[in-house]
Parts: structure tokens; sequence; C-alpha cells
């Protein structure tokens, strides 16, 4: 029975990591370099709520990975940040749900739940993206981020953010 499952959790990881991976790759609004209009976290999350913080973080580390190995960039310095954010949805959603979940046991606090550990985990996410970005520019010396385009474009990719929440919480 054990290996059963095993194998169950297998399929569902692979099955998750790639929808996100083709939500990334084929249905991204792209603004600029550091904007992007996406629902890729949808399968993410979803992953993390419903089965658990592990592995919604399984589920984010294999997208984070296929996304790094498929991107025009390719493995550098700085990949490992940016496949943090994967991560940071798949985990963080699940262990804020489980511990929302602990704290309120109301059938009708449920989508505060949902909604509170989909924007904590969305602006951990972002939070990283953001770091990637300030380590491109301090490392790689990349032309492509500057300290103020970073800054500027914050603001903006907070607000997409919090747009995102909600086809993320009602989907």
């Amino acid at each position: 029975m054990r290996k059963n499952k095993s194998i169950y959790y297998i399929c569902l990881v692979s099955i998750f990591a790639a929808m996100a991976i083709v939500l990334e790759k084929f249905v991204t609004i792209r603004i600029g370099t550091s904007i992007k209009i996406t629902l890729y976290a949808l399968p993410l999350l979803v992953m993390g709520i419903n089965h658990g913080k592990y592995l919604g973080m399984i589920t984010g580390v294999v997208t984070g990975l296929v996304l790094q190995l498929t991107s025009p960039y390719g493995i550098g310095v700085t990949s490992f940040f940016w496949g943090l954010a994967p991560v940071a949805w798949g985990f963080f959603s699940g262990l804020l749900f489980e511990l929302l979940e602990k704290l309120n046991t109301k059938k009708n606090g449920k989508i505060i739940r949902y909604i509170l550990a989909i924007f904590i985990a969305s602006l951990c996410a972002t939070i990283l993206n953001t770091l990637a970005m300030v380590l491109d520019t301090l490392l790689i010396k990349d032309t492509t981020y500057t300290f103020a385009k970073i800054l500027t474009d914050l603001p903006i990719r907070l607000l997409t953010m919090v747009i995102a929440l909600i086809p993320y919480v009602f989907i």
C-alpha cells in the first residue's frame, strides 16, 4: 500500500509541476523586464494548500529547477535564488493554511484562511524574486536590473500580486 501511495504522490507532484511550467512558459504576460502577469503559482498554491507544505515544496523545487534549466539564461550564480519563489508558493501556502486551520476551527473562516495563506505566500515569493534581482545586479552586474529600476517596479509588482489574489482565491 505504501508503494502505491508514493507513486500517487510522485504523479501528483509531476502533474502540478508540469501545469505550473506550462502556465509560466505559455500563459504569461510580460510588461518590461521585471513585471509579469501569470497564473503559474496556482498549481503550486493548490498543491501546498490541499496536499501539505512538503508536497507543495517538492512541487516548487521541481518547477523552479525546470524553469531555470529552460530559461534563456540557463543555470548561473543566482539560479538558486530565482528557484526559491516557486518553493515559497508551495511551502508557505501549505504551512500557513495548516497553521491558520489550527488557530481557527470555524467553518465560515475558510475563505479568510485561503486569502491569508495565498497573500503571505505570494508576498514571500515576491520578496524572494526581488532579492534575486538585487543579487543579479550585485553579483553578475546584470544590466537588465538596476537598484533604481527594482525600487520603482516594486510597487507595481506588489499591485499585480494583490490583483492576482482574486483569481488565486476563487479558483
